[in-house]
């Protein structure tokens, strides 16, 4: 899963189970940081293979709305070196199953007409002790896309034992304005250690024909922390 989804599910999950939340009359304010060896996104690099810092905030309230948004630094596009998000969307619980619905928007600042934005919807549930999760992102066709594109994903983390670790796996499908039936997939190792998440990832994509080298398979690891 790209960190821009778990950050997305996290502000979901924050305001399904807000035991907090009555900082703001019902909101949960929170924040975080992040620093990653490759800013990968739905597989491919969109730091170029180079080191990015990432950030953001969320407000989530009781009643399971939230609101937020999140920055990243990328390689140089259409004269932005910047990804500022922001995303609204509601989460809920029904059936034993958690349920988010949503939408976000990407900016790159100091570029013109590359903005846009999409829909997305999410599931999750635990099956023993896998937590799974689907999802499917769309983008209308819109004057800075050209045409639709559409995002569908599977998420799984299974706890390695005893240990500190767990396990994730995720796969992608994207076609569309972005992709061409791309598939993209990731295998990472996390673990929790003195307030920071820390996590080791494969990530690949098949997309390497056409995209070169930012679709390229690579290790990822990522620092991040939560406040």
């Amino acid at each position: 899963m790209n960190k821009k989804t778990l950050l997305i599910a996290a502000a979901a999950l924050a305001a399904v189970g807000s035991a907090h939340a009555q900082d703001l009359e019902g909101f949960e304010v929170s924040g975080n940081v992040a620093f990653t060896s490759d800013y990968r996104f739905r597989g491919v690099s969109l730091s170029a293979d180079e080191f990015a810092i990432q950030g953001g905030f969320d407000a989530a309230h009781e009643s399971g709305f939230y609101v937020g948004t999140w920055a990243s630094s990328i390689d140089e596009f259409a004269g932005s070196e910047t990804e500022l998000d922001f995303y609204a969307g509601y989460g809920f619980e029904a059936g034993g199953l958690a349920f988010d619905v949503g939408a976000i928007s990407y900016f790159y600042p100091g570029s013109d007409d590359t903005e846009y934005y999409e829909v997305y919807g999410s599931v999750s549930g635990t099956v023993g002790v896998a937590e799974l999760t689907g999802g499917l992102a769309y983008a209308p066709d819109q004057d800075n896309l050209g045409d639709d594109n559409v995002y569908v994903y599977a998420d799984a983390g299974f706890p390695l034992g005893e240990s500190p670790f767990s396990l994730g796996l995720h796969v992608g499908l994207e076609d569309g304005a972005f992709g061409d039936e791309k598939i993209d997939y990731a295998v990472s190792l996390d673990t929790s250690y003195a307030g920071l998440d820390l996590s080791a990832a494969w990530v690949d994509t098949d997309a390497e024909d056409y995209l070169g080298e930012i679709a390229e398979g690579g290790v990822v690891f990522t620092i991040g922390k939560s406040m």
